[in-house]
């Protein structure tokens, strides 16, 4: 089992700023959060060498109208990619739903990647939940599912859960609010 800094438990954060967050997984430097600005905000843990994420847009005080309509969109999305989990169903299944609902919204060309990828011993395993990608969705699979729109000039809005796949679905391993109302400090 691959252990960081041969540590058998450590934990990683990382937050994208304000329109700076319509760059998935950017490095923010030198910037001051501002009333108005979202923070899309990554937390991962690795114990014994297994990886989990957990990423969730949030506020800083004020939300736009218009942040409030993408932040709407993901959190729907998210719920469309989790009730997609289906046991031998594609992982494309869960990539097609999502981007159906986008679709349906007209913001389909606000995606910047794939619903969400497996997870374990790396960050992002394959198989991803993409479209074209056929490998079936099996109990005891362990994704992320992180469905995504980024705005320019507004920013990114990304909420990522670790799930494993029972028979019955996905059952989600990380616990943290999801509601806008919960995200806004």
């Amino acid at each position: 089992i691959a252990k960081f800094h041969g540590d058998p438990v450590n934990a990683f954060y990382r937050g994208q700023i304000g329109k700076h967050s319509y760059f998935p997984h950017s490095q923010p430097q030198n910037f001051t959060l501002k009333q108005g600005d979202q923070v899309v905000s990554q937390a991962e843990a690795n114990i014994d060498g297994y990886r989990s994420e957990l990423e969730r847009t949030m506020f800083i005080k004020d939300v736009s109208k218009e942040q409030e309509k993408y932040f709407n969109l993901i959190v729907q999305a998210q719920d469309i990619a989790f009730n997609s989990i289906v046991p031998g169903k594609p992982l494309s299944y869960v990539e097609e739903n999502v981007r159906a609902f986008y679709k349906e919204n007209n913001v389909e060309h606000l995606i910047r990647h794939h619903t969400g990828h497996n997870i374990g011993l790396i960050n992002h395993e394959a198989p991803f939940f993409d479209l074209g990608e056929d490998t079936i969705i099996q109990p005891g699979m362990v994704a992320t599912i992180e469905p995504a729109l980024y705005v320019e000039n507004l920013g990114g809005f990304r909420h990522s859960d670790t799930i494993l796949v029972t028979e019955n679905g996905a059952e989600r391993l990380t616990y943290y609010p999801r509601d806008l109302e919960s995200l806004i400090s």
